[in-house]
């Protein structure tokens, strides 16, 4: 395993031809990280449609509707079972309502403004992998970068040096093997 590129969180984005290299890209990231080649800490999927329209799939960020329902449900339950129907009611409420802010304070994976620049940046007509890492192997992730060819690397905050490991990569899928 070479050196890792440090603790901090770095955004990697990779945009792919063809959205089924996009998630076979994904499983790729997720092995890495089961060989603890990575730590992974958040992926964001953007598919651009040649019609310029955008889908985005995130993977671990919690939004705040799913947190506030969760935490709607357990302040009901809660409420419920202390104070009754009325308690219920008002717990349910008040909880539904911190865990939504609780969700949309603490956005740990990839921001909501990084994706929404994203579905801009992403060329139409192609599938982008947005990853969120620290502890990067650079060698590995070299390595795993030069079986996708047409990737393009659309943005990173990573390193001079891993930036430039990354577009040699990505030269390299596109290598012809019989003419170099």
């Amino acid at each position: 395993m070479s050196e890792p590129t440090g603790t901090n969180n770095r955004l990697l984005v990779i945009s792919f031809d063809d959205p089924l290299r996009a998630q076979e890209f994904l499983l790729a990231a997720a092995r890495l990280q089961r060989d603890h080649e990575l730590q992974l800490h958040d992926a964001v999927v953007v598919r651009r449609d040649e019609d310029g329209t955008s889908r985005v799939t995130e993977t671990t960020d919690i939004t705040p509707s799913q947190a506030g329902v969760g935490a709607g449900v357990w302040g009901l339950l809660l409420g419920t079972l202390f104070g009754g129907p009325i308690g219920g009611l008002v717990v349910g409420a008040a909880t539904a309502g911190g865990g939504a802010l609780y969700a949309k304070l603490r956005d740990t994976g990839v921001k909501d403004a990084t994706v929404e620049k994203l579905r801009n940046a992403v060329p139409p007509g192609r599938t982008a992998v947005a990853l969120l890492v620290s502890h990067v192997s650079v060698a590995d992730l070299q390595r795993e970068l030069t079986r996708f060819p047409h990737a393009e690397l659309v943005e990173t905050d990573m390193p001079p040096a891993a930036v430039n490991a990354v577009q040699e990569a990505l030269r390299e899928a596109n290598r012809d093997p019989f003419t170099g």
